[in-house]
């Protein structure tokens, strides 16, 4: 039994050592760095494609919010016209809220190209990156090699420090997105902040109609 132990000791530390002996190999570390790289550069571009492919949805609903909006003003004039002042009052109201949906979704918009122009943008500097690392890559292996010449095992601590320096940054950077993208899904609208201004834009979109009611009256009577 205590052979069994002894044997399973051993195999833990040669593990163990192993695993070591690859942390400290700057060319392992490298290689492990180029293959999430190009990890990266791939969901960069699948993101930027589903942002392109959201960027034109929001066109497709943007045009559908200038018909929707064109034909209750429409709907608005011929009331008036006839002396229907309170369906002209519903289809002016309406026609605000496909308008207020408009401004919001022009942001959305905005926001969308945004996006797909910093991740294209990303991708180039992840390729560019990819190209200096494998540069370096090869400098790396070819300094090693002239190092265990010399002494026997390849030196491990050189560029240890600056590896995980772009290690951290790739972190920070990956995080800088999903939190941009989240505040892309939100829309830069909170909740919260919707449900305090709600009587406030109430009343202002109250006053809108008012006024719109006002011009389509003078309008239709010729004034």
């Amino acid at each position: 039994m205590m052979g069994i132990l002894q044997r399973l000791a051993s195999m833990t530390k040669a593990a163990a050592n192993e695993m070591l002996d690859k942390i400290e190999n700057p060319v392992m570390m490298l290689n492990h760095y180029l293959r999430d790289l190009d990890e990266e550069i791939a969901n960069a571009e699948h993101e930027s494609l589903k942002q392109q492919a959201h960027e034109r949805f929001l066109l497709a609903k943007l045009n559908e919010l200038n018909e929707q909006a064109s034909y209750y003003e429409g709907k608005a004039e011929q009331a008036a016209l006839e002396g229907r002042e309170a369906e002209a009052r519903t289809a002016l109201e309406a026609k605000l809220l496909y308008l207020e949906q408009k401004e919001e979704t022009q942001k959305l918009i905005h926001l969308a190209k945004q996006a797909v122009l910093d991740l294209e943008l990303r991708v180039v500097a992840l390729k560019e990156d990819k190209a200096r690392l494998q540069e370096k890559r090869q400098e790396l292996v070819a300094r090693l090699e002239k190092t265990a010449q010399t002494s026997g095992y390849p030196s491990s601590s050189v560029h240890h420090g600056s590896t995980a320096a772009r290690g951290f940054d790739r972190i920070e950077q990956k995080l800088m997105e999903q939190e941009a993208q989240q505040e892309l899904a939100r829309g830069r609208y909170g909740l919260d902040a919707r449900q305090t201004g709600i009587n406030e834009q109430t009343e202002l979109r109250s006053a809108r109609v008012d006024e719109e009611l006002s011009r389509l009256l003078k309008k239709t009577s010729g004034q």
